[in-house]
């Protein structure tokens, strides 16, 4: 008969198992850079070899970058000229005021395609002040005897 001189006789065992799931674990989650290098192409000498292989420091990629040069169209779309933010004021009015005229009906009206009237109302939409101009222009039109809480 065999006697267990242990509590625990698979202790062992299962601490080293457990140990190699780790460290193959942690060079799993390592960049494939980082955990095998690249192979040196087998002509040159060890020396050279060596010299080609030189150690890069890690780069986060949560590092700020360089600034990037804004556009001028960057510049384009935070502006809307008035008469855009009117035409849009207008398609909305026309629609709010004949409820069977279509997105593309009001739209063409002002001489704007439904494209052109998305990306206007995109770019407002981006824009507190404006939007909340729009909103309120909207709300006077549909109702203009109404007091406006935000007028006070």
């Amino acid at each position: 008969m065999q006697q267990i001189n242990e509590p625990y006789p698979g202790r062992r065992a299962g601490a080293a198992i457990a140990v190699i799931a780790i460290i193959c674990g942690a060079i799993g989650m390592m960049p494939a850079s980082l955990a095998w290098p690249a192979p040196v192409a087998s002509t040159g000498t060890a020396r050279q070899i060596k010299s080609q292989r030189q150690p890069q420091a890690p780069q986060l990629t949560a590092q700020p970058q360089a600034p990037v040069a804004q556009d001028e169209t960057d510049d384009e779309e935070k502006d809307v000229p008035t008469g855009q933010v009117d035409k849009y004021i207008s398609v909305y009015e026309a629609m709010q005021k004949d409820h069977n005229l279509t997105v593309e009906q009001a739209a063409s009206k002002q001489g704007l395609t439904v494209a052109q009237f998305r990306q206007l109302e995109d770019r407002i939409e981006r824009d507190d002040t404006l939007r909340e101009r729009v909103r309120k222009a909207l709300r006077h039109a549909a109702n203009p005897n109404a007091k406006d809480s935000s007028d006070e």
